[in-house]
């Protein structure tokens, strides 16, 4: 009895000394390394996907978008869009500070003015100085949730939150009725941001939505060329 008491004892200083608790993880740390790593891209690939509520785009339900960027300015995003239960896609090119649109049955037509301004700039999305290098360390009370698999590399999940302001100040076309919450994968090695969940009154009409993103082609060779309306 003694020898059995002896080994439960042990099994339980063992566990208290960290058995298999989770390594400390500095969340805030986690999320300042994503942004100063992520300052640093001249390439990126990101998918973006509604998981939850109406999201619009030229009147037209966002279903999903693809995006590759060359940073500063120079984006290729195809937007896949639904009008009741038809599906169709949108290509839109900004090149060289124009902005060309491929919609279906047509050929690229370039856009001004209004037109053009109904479309999110997505290079703006990875700006160092407005976009997720800036934004994603602003987060409220970061908190670390746990070390999982992203695209096959090791990342840190950390929750924080962020103002409506600091949404709006990513991309002007996303406006929320409150905070929105936020989930954000890091590269345990790298600290590349390879994956955010962002869930917040941002729907159409302040209604709650949420979107998942998906972040890949970090520095990787992307050819975007002015198209020929």
């Amino acid at each position: 009895m003694t020898r059995i008491l002896a080994t439960i004892g042990a099994l339980l200083v063992l566990t208290a000394c960290g058995g298999n608790q989770q390594p400390s993880v500095n969340a805030a740390k986690v999320l300042r390394d994503g942004a100063a790593a992520m300052a640093h891209l001249s390439t990126v690939s990101a998918t973006l996907k509604l998981t939850k509520g109406i999201v619009s785009i030229k009147g037209f339900a966002l279903v999903n978008a693809k995006t590759s960027v060359r940073l500063p300015a120079d984006s290729d995003t195809t937007y896949t869009v639904k009008q009741q239960d038809f599906l169709f896609s949108l290509e839109v090119v900004i090149s060289g500070g124009h902005v060309y649109l491929h919609a279906p049955f047509t050929t690229f037509q370039e856009q001004t003015g209004a037109a053009a301004a109904a479309f999110p700039d997505m290079a703006k999305l990875f700006d160092s100085s407005t976009g997720l290098p800036a934004m994603i360390p602003a987060g409220t009370s970061p908190r670390y949730i746990s070390t999982d698999k992203v695209d096959g590399k090791s990342a840190y999940q950390v929750a924080t939150s962020y103002t409506a302001e600091q949404v709006h100040g990513l991309l002007s076309e996303l406006t929320s009725a409150g905070p929105v919450n936020a989930r954000v994968w890091v590269g345990v090695s790298d600290h590349l941001i390879r994956k955010a969940v962002l869930d917040g009154a941002f729907g159409d009409g302040g209604k709650e939505a949420a979107v998942e993103v998906d972040i890949t082609g970090f520095n990787s060779t992307i050819n975007i060329a002015s198209p020929t309306p």
